[in-house]
């Protein structure tokens, strides 16, 4: 979806002054997301009065503020990843271990409990990265395309939507859906338990159908996957960096 205008607006709550980087989009409603790094972040319809937009933000500052201590608090970041032999490294929600060696031929191989990356120049984390960035987009594609298609097996209401799928790097989303009808999953969830895949893609299914976070949107989430919220909470304890 085309971007229309970045703005950055301050929400006050207390003593805090709270930064929110605010995208004006073509969409149909607005989404406020806080982020582990304490940022915050609001996409909102292209025709939508940025007066209209900032009360709204107002309204939902308690919430703001109660997410961010929830990741101060609960939820420390972990260090930046430096991509070198002994870090640690997710996939499907599991810890493995780097394994780094000089080779002329870019590879990586998932060997037991760990991820073994051969570039030419292992001294350079951008190489190492780049190459574990591809291992993993390589494994995502088919692992999403698998759960989605289970997920329209128990919902085959929403499989006449005849939804698309689409890939593409997201640092701030898990996933998102398109008027059109394509789901879009970020690279990012392959790092994720295969549960909680399934709850980003069923949730973007029900989005199709329901465009906002209203309770017809919840009820339909509950029908077609009622466990949701354990799924959810597990998601929201997963923390990239």
């Amino acid at each position: 979806m085309p971007e229309t205008a970045r703005q950055t607006v301050v929400v006050e709550y207390g003593s805090h002054r709270i930064s929110v980087l605010l995208r004006f989009e073509e969409r149909k409603r607005l989404s406020i997301s806080v982020h582990p790094d304490g940022s915050v972040t609001a996409l909102a319809p292209a025709d939508r009065p940025p007066s209209e937009v900032l009360s709204h933000l107002k309204r939902r500052r308690s919430w703001i503020a109660k997410q961010r201590r929830h990741y101060e608090v609960y939820q420390p970041l972990p260090e930046e990843k430096r991509f070198i032999s002994g870090e640690t490294h997710l996939y499907l929600g599991r810890h493995y271990r780097l394994r780094v060696r000089c080779s002329p031929h870019a590879d990586v191989r998932l060997i037991g409990r760990y991820l073994n990356v051969s570039v030419l120049t292992p001294d350079k984390p951008a190489n190492v990265r780049a190459a574990l960035d591809g291992w993993y987009r390589t494994r995502a594609e088919p692992i999403y395309r698998d759960r989605m298609e289970r997920c329209l097996e128990e919902a085959p209401s929403l499989r006449r939507l005849n939804p698309a799928l689409r890939i593409r790097a997201m640092k701030r989303r898990w996933g998102s859906c398109s008027r059109a009808g394509t789901i879009t999953l970020s690279t990012e969830a392959i790092k994720t338990p295969l549960h909680c895949i399934e709850y980003v893609i069923m949730h973007e299914l029900c989005h199709l159908r329901i465009h906002d976070h209203g309770p017809a949107f919840f009820r339909l989430l509950s029908h077609v996957m009622p466990d949701w919220e354990r799924r959810k909470a597990r998601l929201d304890a997963v923390v990239l960096r």
